[in-house]
């Protein structure tokens, strides 16, 4: 299957907009920039939700013309008033086009496309709400504000999405959105451009169940600065931070944190020096020891691309783990999600006193690889589950308790873990 899969991912240009691929929704323009084909609503991807907290929510799409409808109509799921916030429409000027073996992907287009970013205020806190795009009917997604302190969470974890590969992203979603997490944690590489089946129009379409579930908030892995041979690597800042940058509070675009029922989220770039001299995790050490002060704190999670441990083919970083772990003993993180070694791994060791659970959810769809490459790594007598399948993992935080449920592309659950958590 690589082979094969090598053989027909063979190099192709990205030229012009002027050679259109297969695939492509044709020459039809009706009001977008630059030649951009724009028909119909004119919304070209999303909607997606950023930036939650308990009171505070950002909706977030894209219009390939100006001046579409602004408004966002939303209202409890529970039942009650209607509500309407208005976007804030901003140009930004794309330089490359990306293009797709695939028929099934339009190409992206250089060009303008129109931003539109809708701050949501005076939420409740700890309710669901359901909202509605003006410009579009059929444009519609929930998103939960944070929980109280103690509240009960769901989650979901994922990473290393490709879905324009193969039916393998969409088949997990199928069986853990159902499940109505409140929100996901995307452990990096959102999208392969380099894959060569995939651009982010398609991507968008297929993820939008996902992205209507409830927020999301991606951790940076390599893929999301990638590109097509030959092409400049102009990806992350006009696509991946152009769609999710400010996703989540304080830090950077790149490294962030969130919060949800007393507990604490981190997001780390490991693009950058994680090192503890590093600036991000000086950062990180600051905002542990500011959320430990907050009132209802309960404990942390911390997730990124890169991982620290893996029996897997890809690199690690054991060195710099080593170096974090009184600090993560210190302010209660009990769980790290990392990914980008695709497939499924948990490990359990004992810091400070308690479990230390670290898991690989990174079977989002890219190709799996081999999860048992290098099981001669010391760390990997810690390993007490793994496997070569795509997944999700659902995340659940009740009274005392942390528990995680490993779910593949078929429904079948691969994993489960339990444990006591403040």
């Amino acid at each position: 299957m690589g082979v094969l899969l090598a053989m027909a991912l063979a190099p192709v240009g990205c030229g012009s907009r002027g050679a259109q691929a297969s695939g492509d929704d044709g020459g039809a323009d009706d009001g977008g920039d630059g030649g951009i084909p724009c028909t119909g609503t004119g919304v070209s991807k999303g909607p997606w939700v950023t930036h939650v907290d308990g009171t505070t929510a950002q909706v977030r799409w894209e219009a390939c013309r100006p001046g579409t409808p602004a408004g966002v109509a939303y209202a409890p799921e529970g039942g009650g008033a209607m509500a309407q916030a208005t976007s804030t429409e901003t140009p930004f000027t794309t330089t490359q086009t990306y293009r797709s073996l695939s028929a099934a992907a339009t190409p992206d287009y250089a060009g303008t496309w129109y931003m539109h970013l809708a701050a949501l205020t005076g939420l409740a806190p700890g309710t669901c709400y359901r909202y509605t795009l003006d410009a579009d009917a059929t444009a519609t997604g929930r998103f939960c504000t944070a929980r109280k302190p103690g509240d009960e969470v769901r989650f979901l974890a994922i990473g290393d999405t490709n879905p324009g590969l193969n039916d393998s992203t969409v088949n997990v979603l199928s069986h853990v959105l159902p499940k109505n997490p409140d929100f996901t944690v995307h452990g990096g590489d959102i999208e392969y451009y380099d894959s060569l089946v995939e651009t982010y129009a398609l991507w968008f379409r297929l993820m939008a169940p996902l992205l209507r579930q409830g927020a999301f908030f991606p951790a940076i892995g390599n893929h999301d600065g990638d590109t097509q041979s030959g092409e400049p690597p102009v990806k992350y800042e006009q696509y991946t931070q152009r769609f999710f940058g400010g996703a989540g509070f304080d830090g950077t675009d790149a490294y962030y944190r969130f919060e949800s029922g007393g507990v604490w989220f981190f997001a780390l770039d490991t693009e950058q020096p994680i090192d503890p001299a590093s600036v991000q995790v000086q950062w990180l050490a600051n905002e542990l020891a500011n959320a430990a002060s907050q009132p209802g704190y309960r404990f942390s999670i911390v997730y990124l691309h890169r991982p620290f441990w893996t029996c897997g083919d890809t690199g690690d970083d054991p060195a710099d783990l080593q170096q974090m772990l009184p600090m993560l003993a210190q302010y209660k993180v009990p769980l790290i999600l990392q990914a980008h070694m695709h497939g499924y791994e948990r490990f359990e060791t004992m810091n400070g006193g308690s479990t230390l659970t670290l898991v690989t959810a990174a079977g989002g769809g890219g190709i799996i690889g081999d999860v048992n490459q290098n099981t001669s790594r010391s760390y990997c007598s810690s390993r007490v589950a793994s496997g070569a399948f795509f997944n999700g993992v659902l995340i659940d935080i009740t009274a005392g308790q942390l528990s995680g449920t490993t779910i593949d592309d078929q429904g079948k659950v691969r994993d489960q873990f339990t444990h006591a958590v403040p």
